[in-house]
């Protein structure tokens, strides 16, 4: 009971409230939801609101953007033009090989013509095919983003039609559908053609490779007959029966043929002409003012001299290399063959600069002579008995030449040693000759054909060694830089190396392609670059091999660079001492050659965790083996770093005084005043005693003891001392010599002068001139410098030797 109130009412009281909370908080609590959910609907329709508003504005720019990136796509344009006419030589090639096919006189050079053109079509097409692949890449990707784009937009569309009520206050939907289908719409208008002309492409590529099996069957046939006997023997008249007046008048017909169709490509291509004519005495000019700029003596002057020739052989030596390339120049059928015409004639006027004997250069110009022949014989049609006459007088008359030639030699020069050097001039014309006594006109053919080839690749490519490395000369003595003019000649010598590594590879390739090992220079190229070697578990190719070298070459030549620029121009403008040059450029070195080296393992495809592996590998080798050798590296750091000992330094180092002149990478060379040379490891130079007489600086003290007998005036004796140290030049004032009376000798009175001189190379003359001195001023003085004084005591005596050292008389 409560203040008067009965316990059964407050029981029913509070019942009551119990009701009436359970019945209307649910109905309140659902009025709070009902009016917190309008303000989440809110919050929804902004959020589409904004997304919609942003697609607005972002799907317009976008539509900008893929029209302008549409725009970079590579023209596909003048593929379309092109096809036809790649089409109508591909049926060229197709006649050409079914008549090579059935041909049994084929030669060597139509096959190499055929092949040729092969590769010139096979190389515009990859360059067609790159370019359209390229294309389709970014159009798919481009499609795939718009797809995207598409799916979001609808999305957000459907999301905001559901909260909205109010269409009107919404953007366009259809806008941006219709910004969408645009987008669409103008990638696949550029896709549908890229994808005809891959289309086209590749049905002319299925084409080409039907081709390039008929050229491999073609070559194979070929090389298979060539080593088999095809004809009758040249001594023999059977073979004589084949030149009838038949061959000859079909050879005279295929040369009018052949004359008349280039007249005629000259009149169709005069632009071209008057082109390549320009280029050449544009060269030609260019080269003769060159010619002012460099000595008599120099390599380039060779070209400068010969400004019209070296001009045609650059020229055609360019176009040459862009033949074998493969590299459609455009030019008429036969011109690329007709263009090593004029460059074998600047090649046979210009190789007597190459550096080898007269007679030599006599016998490379007769052979460059009949390769000139051989090509216009070969590109006019000739019958295959005229030509094969052609070879054998040819490689008959360079026999016969070579030999009185060597007979002259032996006869009035007394040299008839053999080298192998020697027998080779001879070894192929005669291996060509005895080929046509068996009939193997074929194998005598290729030969005579693949051999001059090469002579003449190898002396064209000398010679454009010569011309790179003398134009590098010429170039590098007439730029502003002084250090670059004056170190001209040295850095044309540290380069060549390089560039005869480089002018190696190329002529291996020429040579396979000329061998028919491969087509193109390219295809050589790769081949070299991608041959595998197996050595033990390791895969080498020649292109790591040379990757390896010219990393390493290059790393040295950037290093010597860099060192001779710091000290020939940097550092001594701002008076660096000689020692601290000297460091500084070796610490530059290690750190060139740290980085050349990380850079060689890269290039080698070794990772980071390769490399952790291969240093944990050279600490358990230092732990083992290397301790000295890391112990004396560190050691030269630190000589580098602290500077204790420096290049130009005096040091005494176990009673050996020297001039330091090297601070090595595990050795420090000191040269004596004897001119001996001593090699210290470095760690001596830091855990062991050093005296370094030039540290702080040079300037040291003499010291000149000298002795006088008993009763000399003292005063005297210390002035006459200081007279001469004051008199002598190469004293120093400051600080003032100093004479000093220092003992009293057995024989003597010991003094001492002490005197300073700027430079401790000058101790020892210096020590000599004042000796002399101080013993002129004494002698002058009456001073006597005394002998050593001994007293001898004798115990016992011969009588004899004892009487005679009493009698005064003896």
């Amino acid at each position: 009971m409560i203040a008067g109130i009965p316990n059964h009412r407050i029981f029913v009281s509070l019942t009551l409230l119990l009701l009436v909370l359970t019945t209307f908080l649910p109905l309140a609590a659902q009025e709070a939801e009902q009016e917190q959910t309008p303000p989440e609907r809110t919050t929804e329709q902004k959020l589409s609101l904004i997304e919609i508003y942003s697609w607005s504005n972002k799907l317009p720019k976008d539509l900008i953007d893929l029209r302008n990136d549409i725009d970079t796509l590579a023209d596909l344009d003048y593929i379309q033009q092109a096809l036809p006419d790649i089409s109508e030589q591909i049926e060229d090639l197709q006649w050409q090989a079914t008549t090579h096919t059935a041909n049994p006189n084929l030669t060597y050079h139509e096959i190499a013509l055929f092949e040729s053109d092969l590769a010139r079509l096979s190389a515009r097409l990859r360059n067609y095919n790159a370019k359209i692949s390229t294309n389709l890449d970014r159009l798919d990707g481009w499609f795939k983003q718009w797809l995207e784009k598409e799916k979001e937009v609808a999305k957000t569309i459907a999301h905001a039609e559901q909260n909205f009520e109010l269409q009107d206050s919404l953007p366009d939907f259809f806008t941006l559908q219709e910004i969408i289908v645009s987008g669409k719409t103008l990638i696949e208008d550029h896709l549908r053609p890229t994808l005809l002309a891959g289309h086209e492409v590749g049905k002319i590529q299925t084409k080409l490779y039907e081709l390039n099996d008929i050229a491999f069957d073609l070559v194979r046939e070929m090389k298979e007959t060539g080593t088999q006997q095809t004809s009758p023997s040249l001594l023999s008249g059977d073979f004589y029966n084949l030149l009838d007046r038949g061959q000859l008048i079909l050879g005279w017909v295929n040369v009018r043929l052949f004359l008349s169709y280039q007249w005629g490509y000259l009149w169709e291509n005069l632009g071209l002409v008057a082109l390549t004519l320009a280029i050449i005495l544009l060269l030609s000019y260019l080269m003769r003012l060159s010619g002012t700029l460099v000595s008599k003596n120099s390599g380039w002057y060779l070209f400068a001299s010969k400004p019209l020739v070296a001009a045609v052989f650059i020229f055609c030596t360019v176009i040459g290399i862009l033949n074998t390339l493969a590299i459609d120049l455009g030019y008429p059928p036969d011109w690329d063959i007709l263009i090593y015409l004029p460059m074998l004639i600047a090649v046979a006027i210009l190789i007597g600069h190459v550096g080898i004997a007269e007679w030599q250069v006599t016998l490379c110009r007769h052979l460059l002579l009949y390769f000139a022949i051989m090509v216009l014989l070969s590109i006019a049609g000739i019958p295959r008995v005229l030509f094969y006459l052609f070879v054998f007088y040819a490689s008959l008359l360079l026999l016969g030449y070579y030999l009185v030639r060597y007979i002259q030699r032996w006869t009035h020069r007394k040299q008839h040693k053999l080298t192998w050097a020697v027998l080779l001039w001879a070894v192929f014309p005669a291996v060509i000759i005895i080929a046509g006594a068996a009939g193997y006109d074929q194998l005598a053919v290729a030969l005579f054909s693949r051999i001059l080839s090469i002579i003449a690749a190898t002396i064209s490519i000398r010679l454009i060694l010569l011309f790179v490395s003398s134009l590098l000369e010429m170039i590098l003595t007439n730029v502003p830089w002084n250090i670059v003019r004056e170190n001209a000649a040295t850095i044309v010598q540290q380069i060549t190396p390089l560039l005869f590594l480089l002018f190696f590879v190329l002529w291996v390739a020429i040579v396979l392609t000329i061998t028919w090992v491969y087509p193109t220079l390219d295809k050589a190229f790769a081949a070299i670059a991608s041959a595998e070697f197996q050595v033990a578990t390791v895969t080498i190719t020649p292109g790591s091999v040379l990757t390896l070298i010219l990393i390493v070459y290059l790393t040295i030549l950037i290093s010597r660079a860099l060192q001779a620029f710091l000290l020939q121009e940097v550092l001594p403008r701002y008076r660096v001492e000689k020692g601290v040059q000297l460091s500084i450029t070796r610490l530059v070195h290690y750190a060139i050659m740290t980085i050349g080296f990380f850079i060689l393992l890269w290039a080698l495809g070794f990772s980071m965790s390769q490399i952790t592996i291969l240093g944990g590998a050279v600490g358990v080798g230092i732990g083992f083996g290397l301790q000295a050798i890391v112990n004396n590296f560190v050691s030269g750091l630190i000589l580098l770093f602290e500077r204790p000992v420096k290049v130009g330094d005096i040091i005494d180092v176990d009673n050996q005084i020297g001039e330091v002149k090297e601070l090595g990478l595990r050795a420090t060379t000191v040269q004596t005043f004897d001119n001996a040379e001593i090699v210290i490891p470095n760690s001596q130079l830091i855990t062991g005693s050093v005296t370094n007489w030039t540290l702080a600086e040079k300037k040291v003290r003499v010291r000149v003891p000298v002795g006088v007998a008993y009763g000399t005036d003292i005063e005297k004796v210390l002035k006459i001392l200081l007279t001469v140290a004051n008199e002598n030049p190469a004293v120093l004032s400051s600080p003032k010599p100093v004479a000093l009376f220092l003992a009293f000798g057995s024989s003597s009175l010991d003094f001492e002068l002490r005197a300073w001189i700027p430079d401790v190379n000058d101790k020892l003359s210096i020590l000599s001139e004042l000796n002399q001195e101080v013993e002129a001023e004494f002698d002058a003085a009456g001073i006597e410098i005394p002998f050593p004084q001994t007293d001898l005591h004798l115990r016992t005596v011969d009588r004899q030797a004892a009487q005679t050292l009493a009698d005064p008389e003896n």
